[in-house]
């Protein structure tokens, strides 16, 4: 019987195989003997050559392969897996044949690194704290194959930016904003800080960083952009937009070179109403701002120029109005009962999203502009949270906000619970008809369900991941019955 299921399963994956057109590598996990399943899977590119290091991981071990630019395995180890506490990845860096990952615990107030040396076969463990107790980590990123770490110094505008080199030291680069102007929701001066962090705990006493790390390109779900604080990584620049004030996006950019900073402002649609309940936001893509206000009768969203915020187009929709520049219905999905449905009015539309968080997500479709608007529903309490939504996907492995922006924003793209409408622009942002064509991911979501309906997913064990590579996504799974992990590529 066993062995009929196991000739099944080779059948059912050289047909999705041959179906897909879409597999580029696959190898066998031969260095693995235990029988525990893995559990995580951690991609890192290399930005110099196109090397990606694939760590798979079980309870105890971390099974290394280093695949080059052709997806062949030049070099491989094994290690025992030395993370103890430090359950979240939040980043990592590369220098030649070494691959470091970079982790914290639960509360993000310890950090240690585990350096993979493909060339000795060996790791070696470190860990760090912030230089002060008083500092609030916030979030990380990867520049030209080195790590950042940015945190807070608690209830002020100082910043600082710890910086790693090939051997795992670092530098602390502070930046004190103290002179510049930051701003709440209704005008009042405020510090970086309060933008930061939202209240939790018991009578909301406590404080945590409220922050999405966004990938441009990435097709991101409005679950992602209607965060209030994103951060986005633009050449050498970090850039974070705080989106809590209803009159202007607040914009910080930190040079990572010069560790100069600016701050500017981008003045929201219908910045003229001041009413009790009007939702804003905004999202950085190219050379351009594109922002959203939306009040219980009217919504409108603009671009401008990222760099000098000459305003280039506006769009305004009223509650009695049908939405001129949409290119498929108001949909609601992600509901309880009804994971699907078409709303008929703008009125349905406005009070949808003004009843939870407004977003506004960018991205190319060809040589056009993709523009979804909408919000993110608020979750009932008691209601499961699927992967992808709310804070305990930051908590999981590589699906993770702080170290792959990709698979975190398919997650999130695949569990929506959203109402939004979608418009196609051409490149002088006039609304153009057409068919949206679908994105990576959907095609991955597609290719799910042919292996859901095929019988294999039920084979698939843990060690799944998404990433992107030069101008596509990788999509990794592992199948357990042949210790056989595979890589397909989608493209946009």
């Amino acid at each position: 019987m066993v062995f009929k299921k196991i000739i099944l399963l080779f059948l059912l994956l050289s047909s999705i195989f041959t179906f897909s057109q879409e597999k580029i590598a696959a190898f066998k996990n031969y260095l693995k003997t235990s029988g525990s399943d893995l559990k995580d899977a951690i991609p890192i590119v290399n930005q110099e050559n196109g090397d990606i290091s694939l760590f798979l991981m079980d309870a105890k071990n971390v099974y290394g392969y280093l695949l080059n630019s052709a997806f062949e395995i030049s070099k491989q180890m094994t290690s025992e897996d030395k993370s103890r506490k430090y359950k979240i990845i939040i980043g990592s860096s590369v220098s030649g044949n070494n691959y470091r990952i970079f982790l914290t615990t639960k509360k993000h107030d310890e950090f240690a690194w585990i350096n993979f040396s493909y060339e000795n076969k060996t790791s070696s463990f470190k860990e760090f704290k912030l230089e002060s107790n008083k500092e609030k980590f916030v979030q990380t990123v990867n520049f030209e194959n080195k790590f950042y770490l940015i945190s807070i110094l608690k209830n002020s505008s100082i910043l600082s930016v710890y910086s790693f080199d090939n051997q795992g030291s670092y530098q602390k680069n502070s930046i004190d904003l103290s002179d510049k102007s930051f701003h709440d929701k209704i005008n009042l001066k405020t510090s970086l800080y309060k933008l930061l962090t939202v209240p939790t705990g018991a009578y909301g006493l406590g404080k945590k960083v409220n922050i999405k790390k966004i990938e441009e390109n990435n097709p991101n779900a409005i679950e992602v952009t209607s965060e209030n604080v994103k951060l986005y990584l633009r050449k050498n620049k970090i850039v974070f937009t705080f989106d809590q004030n209803i009159f202007y996006s607040q914009i910080l950019s930190i040079d990572l070179n010069t560790f100069d900073t600016n701050v500017k402002l981008a003045r929201y649609p219908l910045a003229y109403l001041q009413k009790a309940i009007k939702k804003t936001n905004s999202f950085l893509f190219e050379d351009y701002i594109f922002l959203i206000a939306i009040t219980r009768e009217k919504f409108a969203f603009s671009i401008q120029n990222y760099n000098s915020n000459e305003p280039i187009k506006e769009y305004v929709a009223t509650l009695n109005d049908e939405i001129s520049f949409k290119n498929t219905p108001i949909i609601q999905e992600g509901g309880m009962y009804d994971n699907y449905r078409e709303l008929k009015t703008t009125n349905q539309f406005l009070r949808k999203v003004t009843s939870g968080f407004v977003g506004i997500s960018v991205s190319k479709s060809q040589d056009n502009y993709l523009i979804t608007l909408g919000g993110k529903q608020p979750v009932q309490s008691g209601v499961p949270i699927p992967m992808g939504i709310g804070v305990p996907i930051g908590t999981i492995g590589s699906v993770s906000v702080f170290f792959n922006p990709a698979f975190f924003a398919y997650n999130s793209y695949s569990n929506t619970k959203s109402v939004i409408v979608k418009g196609l622009f051409d490149t002088k942002f006039n609304h153009i008809e057409g068919q949206i064509k679908d994105n990576a991911f959907d095609k991955i979501k597609a290719f799910d369900k042919i292996k859901n309906y095929r019988g294999l997913k039920e084979h698939q064990s843990g060690a799944r991941t998404i990433f992107k590579y030069k101008d596509y996504y990788i999509l990794g799974d592992y199948y357990s019955p042949f210790k056989e992990y595979v890589l397909y590529r989608f493209k946009n």
